[in-house]
């Protein structure tokens, strides 16, 4: 399997995209199949090889390849132009799989124009006749590359996140302060995307801290929080982190906090709830469409707050410091989903049986063209055995 993102690997990159390429690649390797990294760095898994430079050993591999897996960000993924012809001619017709982690309105988060959204749905359009499945990580995801971009072989496959890795019993930084009468709340995350409301965590953290029996400490873990100011002294800012070191900042967490402006996040997986699921937090969110899916699997619609209501967050975070039973069992209900479902090995798992049946369909599709041709070629009552 080929696998071509735009984003350069790197293993022991923090970024939650780079995670997630990670364990596709250590979950399928795993599995025992051959992946072909195109783009970035190393692997460590023995099935897992990086594609060679000089161009001719580069088609050789590309020709061997019996899938084409890109990773779709919100535009055209790079070497797109396998896909078409005349380079498409040059392969053995390999399953061809687009994985969707945003949609092309995405542009508008990271400074790009209305004009490059229109490109970027027109090239996804044009190209995605030659793509056989298009792998998406929410429902909403789905609906949109089915009605804006023309693709009809769509399924979904949520995120997930690692239960071995993320678990109550990794051990708690001894840095942070566990407080009987105080809330751990935590955010993770790349703050520099504009999505994030800050706005919101800020003004709640504000409301919580003017009260003057103040319920809750706020802990953000991550990069790109230089342009903020001016957050209350309930909020601390820690820095980005390796991600195999998060699962000890978690369970020194009581809450894991979810916070979104409306717009493009609205087709989003996000990868830091199932950690946070995973490591038995209780989660708050804004609501978002994939979140109150699982919010309501987990019986707590209520814990769902609107984007633009910082007095219902203060509101929620005051009813869960009062009930520690609530918490409790919230977030023993989040591990066990995130155990259940909620994790890498089935969403790999899922994606790589729906591969699997394209291809076989492809080959069973074959035989039968075979065995037409032969009845049509062999005279009648000959022998098509030797």
């Amino acid at each position: 399997m080929g696998y071509l993102s735009r984003i350069a690997y790197r293993h022991d990159s923090p970024s939650g995209g780079l995670m997630h390429v990670r364990q596709f690649l250590t979950q399928a390797a795993e599995m025992g199949h051959e992946l072909y990294l195109i783009h970035g760095g190393h692997h460590p898994h023995p099935n897992v090889h990086s594609v060679p430079s000089g161009k001719l050993s580069r088609l050789k591999t590309f020709r061997a390849m019996e899938v084409l897996y890109y990773r779709v960000e919100y535009r055209l993924p790079r070497d797109a132009q396998w896909m078409m012809p005349p380079r498409r001619w040059l392969l053995d017709k390999p399953v061809t799989v687009w994985e969707f982690n945003s949609v092309p309105e995405y542009a508008r988060v990271v400074g790009e124009t209305d004009e490059a959204v229109a490109g970027h749905i027109a090239d996804l359009r044009r190209y995605g006749v030659y793509c056989d499945l298009a792998v998406c990580v929410s429902h909403a995801i789905e609906d949109y590359v089915r009605s804006k971009l023309g693709i009809r072989n769509v399924m979904t496959v949520p995120n997930g996140t690692d239960p071995d890795l993320f678990t109550p019993s990794a051990p708690p930084l001894p840095r942070i302060v566990r407080n009987p009468n105080r809330l751990n709340v935590v955010w993770i995350g790349s703050a520099e995307l504009k999505w994030h409301n800050f706005e919101l965590l800020s003004e709640a953290a504000r409301l919580l801290w003017d009260d003057g029996r103040p319920v809750a400490e706020f802990h953000i873990i991550g990069a790109g929080m230089q342009g903020l100011r001016d957050l209350p002294p309930n909020v601390h800012y820690h820095g980005p982190e390796q991600y195999d070191r998060l699962p000890n900042w978690l369970t020194a967490m009581d809450v894991g906090l979810n916070v979104y402006k409306s717009g493009a996040a609205d087709f989003s997986s996000p990868l830091k709830l199932f950690d946070y699921m995973a490591s038995g937090l209780t989660l708050v969110s804004t609501d978002q469409p994939q979140a109150r899916e699982i919010f309501g699997q987990l019986g707590q619609l209520d814990l769902l707050v609107p984007t633009d209501d910082p007095r219902k967050l203060a509101e929620v975070l005051r009813g869960l410091a009062r009930d520690r039973e609530r918490l409790a069992r919230q977030g023993a209900a989040s591990r066990k989903l995130a155990v259940d479902f909620y994790n890498w090995k089935r969403a790999v798992r899922d994606t790589i049986g729906a591969i699997e049946a394209i291809a076989a369909s492809r080959g069973n599709a074959s035989k039968a063209v075979a065995a037409e041709t032969s009845m049509k070629t062999t005279p009648a009552g000959a022998s098509t055995h030797t």
